[in-house]
């Protein structure tokens, strides 16, 4: 049933005659090779042996639990185990010694944490209740995420950690309390490592942390407008200074969560913002027509918005021309109607803009001619020049 690690070469009939008498020694045994580590006295040539008991232990926990044993526990046995185990608040001190443990036995952890959460008993979730009765396990697992980055190794201690986080978030209790800690915000600074597996698996839990319970993120995070003023400032740094897969996943989460009705707030903030307008402008033109499609779907929403602010309209009004010149070879490759209709869409839109005064022209053309700037005369230009969507004019418009 389960992948066989090295120490997992034994009769379990056997080990389970020798060791554990009740399903409760489970716990009681792996606590107490836990708190071997903590002992001053404590020898490499030991280390190794607590590490090996523990990974024993665990072993033998994950078959119980699933039932892979002779004779099959019954529900009972099952029952006082997870109650034994939340007794002992034994994952809360599997995190606190989680670098001591061999990658062996942090996989266990992780595969035993995953199906204590699934574990049901008179409809409801065993483990996810006790979780949220001890909120400190949560946030000591967001912590410990944090201090794998500290460790050798710390690539596999870090996707551990982050598999068991992401488990949690599938439970609209447990994300509640995720989104509450600070320590959340971190994962936004490990998304920037360059670590690509490291800044992969942050990128997806702080997706699935801000996706998977829709009513609960705008109700009791967007709702805080410091809390969305501070997620714009990082999803734009994000976006702005990421790799192409950090800035395209950001961007995608961006254009995800302000369609969605209930985050208005966040969306009417990020979308009334000049300089936000800019750096998806910016994304518009960037070489990765993924990332432009991205882009795009922030940028739609901004151009649709029938209220925008002046500074927005502004720079919308400055760049017609430009922007009318892009979207005339912006997906004309695409096969998706949904696509070509809103891109239609969103030119009707750009070409209802008032026309610029010729002042205007002449001083931008002017400045562009000055400064050297690419000329905007071929869509294939807009597309090769990260700023050629941006026209910065003094001269003040009328809308």
């Amino acid at each position: 049933m389960f992948k066989k690690y090295k120490n997992q070469d034994l009769d379990m009939a056997f080990w389970w005659k020798k060791n554990p008498k009740t399903p409760s020694d489970y716990a009681r045994l792996i606590l107490e090779q836990l708190n071997k580590f903590s002992s001053p006295s404590l020898t490499q040539d030991s280390k190794r042996k607590v590490q090996e008991e523990c990974t024993k232990y665990l072993i033998g926990t994950k078959h119980f639990i699933v039932g892979d044993t002779e004779p099959h526990p019954t529900p009972e046995a099952i029952d006082e185990l997870y109650t034994a185990m939340h007794r002992a608040d034994i994952f809360y001190e599997l995190l606190l010694h989680f670098v001591d443990l061999e990658f062996e036995a942090r996989r266990e952890c992780m595969l035993i944490f995953s199906i204590c959460l699934g574990y049901s008993k008179d409809n409801k979730f065993v483990t996810v209740d006790y979780l949220v009765s001890q909120p400190k396990t949560i946030s000591l697992m967001l912590r410990t995420a944090e201090v794998a980055l500290q460790q050798k190794g710390c690539q596999d201690i870090f996707l551990t950690v982050g598999n068991m986080i992401i488990e949690c978030i599938k439970y609209e209790q447990l994300c509640r309390i995720i989104l509450k800690d600070p320590q959340l915000w971190k994962f936004f600074d490990f998304a920037k490592l360059s670590n690509f597996e490291i800044s992969t698996e942050s990128l997806q839990i702080l997706s699935a942390a801000f996706t998977a319970h829709p009513k609960l993120v705008s109700k009791e995070f967007f709702s805080n407008e410091n809390n969305i003023i501070r997620f714009i400032k990082c999803i734009n740094k994000l976006m702005a200074h990421g790799s192409y897969v950090t800035k395209r996943q950001s961007t995608k989460l961006l254009a995800s969560l302000i369609v969605i009705r209930s985050n208005n707030a966040l969306m009417n903030i990020y979308i009334n913002s000049p300089e936000n307008l800019k750096l998806i402008m910016t994304l518009m033109t960037d070489k990765s027509k993924n990332l432009q499609l991205e882009a795009f779907n922030v940028f739609k929403v901004m151009v649709a918005n029938p209220r925008k602010s002046k500074p927005v309209f502004d720079i919308l009004v400055k760049n017609r021309d430009k922007l009318l010149t892009y979207f005339k070879a912006f997906g004309l490759e695409s096969q998706d109607s949904t696509f070509l209709d809103e891109r239609e869409f969103i030119i009707q839109e750009i070409d209802s803009l008032p026309r610029i005064i010729s002042s205007t022209i002449e001083i931008t053309t002017s400045n562009a001619s000055s400064n050297n700037s690419t000329s905007m005369n071929s869509p294939s230009s807009a597309v090769n020049n990260p700023t050629s969507l941006l026209t910065h004019s003094t001269t003040p418009d009328s809308r």
